[in-house]
């Protein structure tokens, strides 16, 4: 049983009033991460208004009010960062790290950190305002983001340990490496017949790795392109003994490309995954694969208005059981576009409008979203 409305619509009342009551002035300069402690939330409210083409009990619409905070201390050599996301229906520590930094612009951490080889979550996931786009891409959005009808196949985050490098190259270029080893969790069923990820689930964990590339053209404007790479085992059980899937554990390899930069008035935002599924402990042991991507182009014009579209698309996702098992609504295909308004000091307002099919159903959806940052 979920929990009675009202208990949903008193958390959203409360967030709101923290949103509102909240000071919005930020400085610029006081976005700077590197300095001894740092402080942000990054609220934002949002709705959106479903229609299916079948008119199907999944049309309507929702609303929530979401807030990320963000905490980091530096002590010498000595890094802390956390990272807590809440809403009116979900909570959960999205990052908690302990790194230290034995050299220049390269860290050992410690604890559940964004999975090196999800491009998007890695550079993208840290808050609503900070990504142009009101949804993440189907492969990347987390199997516990109520949120989205959505769920993604990546895994979002590892517990365990990150080694981040950067070194120079010349004058501006660098190189960027980043590699991991540690546990996801696995996936598990809840009440209401959706699935979550949890921080330590339950069943057997074992140990994975991830791997990173990226090249910067220009260090300082943060452009990059690479590669990434990753292998996770995952107990399947859960869904065995529900009669979901038949094999009882998968393992999940993941390669690919990506690019993320900005060019003058434009930005591009693009990665294509080759993913493989080996069904273990199974009485037909096999091996899926697909291959999913995706292409965010953004245009930012004068006033403060962005104008963004993304495609997407997953080949050979409706033929994988483990998908199937892990969530039936995975959208094989998306188009969108919208644009962002910066209409205050770090406050912006979003429409995007989008056109998606999973294997069984087509819809359309209307996302609006107000999000800033506040100190």
């Amino acid at each position: 049983m979920g929990e009675p409305a009202w208990v949903a619509w008193q958390r959203l009342i409360v967030i709101l009033l923290a949103v509102a009551l909240a000071p919005t002035r930020l400085p610029a300069a006081e976005m700077d991460m590197a300095r001894d402690s740092s402080l942000l939330v990054f609220p934002s409210v949002q709705g959106v208004e479903r229609f299916d083409a079948d008119r199907s009990a999944d049309s309507g619409s929702h609303g929530e009010a979401i807030a990320d905070v963000l905490y980091t201390l530096s002590r010498g050599r000595l890094r802390f960062l956390s990272e807590l996301e809440f809403s009116n229906e979900y909570a959960g520590i999205d990052r908690l790290q302990l790194g230290w930094e034995p050299v220049p612009d390269s860290y050992i951490w410690l604890g559940k950190f964004h999975e090196p080889s999800s491009s998007w979550n890695f550079e993208h996931d840290h808050g609503h305002y900070l990504q142009t786009a009101i949804s993440t891409p189907a492969i990347e959005t987390p199997a516990g983001d109520r949120w989205g009808e959505d769920a993604g196949v990546l895994p979002e985050n590892v517990t365990g340990m990150l080694v981040d490098s950067t070194d120079s190259i010349g004058e501006s270029a660098a190189v960027q490496l980043s590699l991991a080893v540690g546990v996801t969790a696995n996936p598990v069923q809840t009440s209401d017949r959706s699935y979550w990820i949890t921080p330590i689930s339950r069943g057997r964990h074992r140990v994975g790795w991830n791997a990173r590339l990226g090249l910067l053209p220009d260090y300082t404007r943060n452009n990059s392109f690479g590669l990434v790479a990753s292998q996770h085992k995952l107990d399947t059980a859960g869904l065995a003994e529900e009669g979901l899937l038949d094999a009882r554990n998968v393992a999940e390899t993941i390669y690919g490309a990506y690019v993320d930069g900005d060019w003058g008035a434009w930005s591009l935002h693009a990665t294509i995954y080759h993913i493989d599924f080996n069904m273990r402990a199974s009485p037909h042991p096999r091996v899926e694969n697909m291959v999913a991507g995706y292409a965010q182009l953004e245009r930012r014009f004068v006033g403060r208005y962005t104008a963004f579209t993304r495609f997407e698309n997953s080949a050979r996702a409706d033929d994988s059981d483990f998908i199937q098992a892990l969530q039936k609504r995975f959208e094989l295909r998306r188009a969108l576009l919208g644009i962002r308004w910066d209409f205050a000091r770090h406050q912006a307002f979003t429409v995007e409008l989008a056109r998606a099919a999973t294997a069984t159903d087509r819809f359309s959806k209307i996302k609006l979203q107000w999000s800033a940052v506040i100190q």
